[in-house]
């Protein structure tokens, strides 16, 4: 590195300012005290950051802002916004937690997705509503279960179940009605029994 250019300005109205120029490396520091604010500014062939302290804010202004410590808080009494005009990156290698004591809204206006490894619980202590153009749930391994208070299944327009084996039961009755026409049919052997059998 070449000789570096010092210099010290005290003036009684635009305060104190010390900047050095590494002609060489095309740098040039500034740190200007003016009774309002301080600021420091690092100028080169390219870029340009600064720092600019008040009595109630500081604003860095940098392509490349990083920050590398043990541990991090960031406390805000009011309203705290994080914004990116490009992708945005959250990360941990362990736990992860999202509280909030009031509403919670999460929303995309592209695809949206919700991966685990291991289980996925999702759960309220109301209503709980799930709603799509289309919908599908789907288990690969196991069981599909709902279960509730009251089950109902309906479809506007058609409404189908089928599997290997298919049982329906009702503990106390069972009802099985159709507004028009109503088919029973199967390839094999038919069966209908009962202490009382009514048909028609």
């Amino acid at each position: 590195m070449g000789t570096l250019v010092c210099t010290i300005e005290l003036d009684k109205q635009k305060g104190i300012t010390v900047t050095v120029d590494n002609a060489e490396g095309q740098i040039v520091q500034t740190v200007t005290m003016d009774g309002t604010s301080i600021t420091l500014k690092v100028a080169g062939q390219a870029d340009t950051s600064t720092v600019v302290q008040k009595a109630d804010s500081i604003v860095v202004t940098v392509k490349d802002f990083k920050v590398d410590a043990e541990t991090i808080t960031l406390l805000s009494s009011k309203t705290s916004d994080w914004k990116s005009q490009d992708t945005l990156t959250v990360e941990s290698t362990k736990d992860m937690t999202f509280t909030s004591s009031a509403k919670l809204t999460q929303s995309a206006t592209q695809d949206a997705s919700l991966s685990s490894s291991a289980k996925i619980n999702v759960e309220a202590t109301q209503a709980l509503a799930m709603k799509g153009m289309t919908a599908s749930m789907q288990a690969t391994g196991g069981e599909a279960k709902v279960d509730g208070l009251t089950l109902k299944l309906s479809g506007a327009t058609d409404a189908s179940m089928s599997g290997l084996n298919v049982k329906v039961s009702g503990q106390a009755a069972l009802d099985l009605e159709a507004q028009g026409m109503a088919n029973l049919k199967a390839s094999g052997i038919t069966s209908v029994s009962g202490a009382l059998v009514k048909l028609g």
